[in-house]
């Protein structure tokens, strides 16, 4: 396989949401530390989203001066957003984080000029892959080639995790299954996967504290 492995990894209310419920982080994040995955993949609206709740505006600019990479340390992984629109122009909050070695950015043909100058000002690795949006093999491909990306986790919502379900892209599904009803109205876990889907084959499941379960399932071509 000329692609990394990709594990997608979320926590759901037992109705599929990914909103709406008090999911555990601590919980999640435990899980997700044990998954094996050199890269985390994730949207930038995710990331913004996760910022605004900090108090951060990842829409800011940055000081003109290139943004420092981030610290030093022990292996971590890459952290890869997909940000064909550029809606990521505050970079230097992201790489001060300590939960990633540092930053790439999957970018499209119609990435704005600007922006793709931004990234090269401040040094910022970046793929540009696909023509009207990220093309998803094409760039997991890149990962692999230049960064020796062997394994990644995806930490999304439900537009790139259906993208990366419907490509054909996803090698397991790896849930925990929180004991809350959201109701209407959140954020789904998987949007848009076309026809019938992949076929899904159960691996394990588990039994977590506070009631949660952990479902873990192999992803086969539709």
């Amino acid at each position: 396989m000329d692609r990394p492995r990709v594990v997608v990894h979320n926590t759901v209310s037992l109705d599929g949401r990914l909103t709406g419920f008090p999911a555990d982080l601590g919980l999640h994040y435990q899980i997700a530390a044990g998954i094996p995955h050199d890269a985390v993949l994730t949207g930038s609206a995710t990331l913004l989203a996760a910022a605004r709740a900090e108090g951060v505006d990842l829409a800011g600019e940055d000081p003109a001066e290139p943004v420092p990479a981030a610290p030093a340390g022990g292996p971590r992984p890459w952290l890869v957003v997909v940000d064909s629109r550029a809606r990521l122009t505050r970079l230097a909050w992201l790489r001060a984080q300590p939960y990633w070695r540092d930053l790439v950015v999957l970018c499209s043909h119609t990435t704005p000029a600007e922006h793709l100058d931004r990234l090269r000002h401040h040094r910022v690795e970046h793929v540009v892959a696909g023509d009207n949006r990220v093309d998803l093999p094409v760039a997991l491909r890149a990962l692999a080639r230049r960064y020796q990306v062997t394994a990644v986790r995806v930490d999304a919502g439900g537009t790139l995790n259906g993208h990366l379900l419907a490509a054909g892209l996803v090698d397991e599904i790896d849930l925990i299954v929180a004991p809350y009803l959201a109701g209407p109205g959140g954020v789904s876990f998987i949007d848009d996967v076309a026809g019938a889907g992949p076929r899904l084959t159960l691996i394990d499941v588990g039994r977590l504290p506070d009631s949660h379960l952990r479902l873990r399932y192999a992803v086969s071509p539709a």
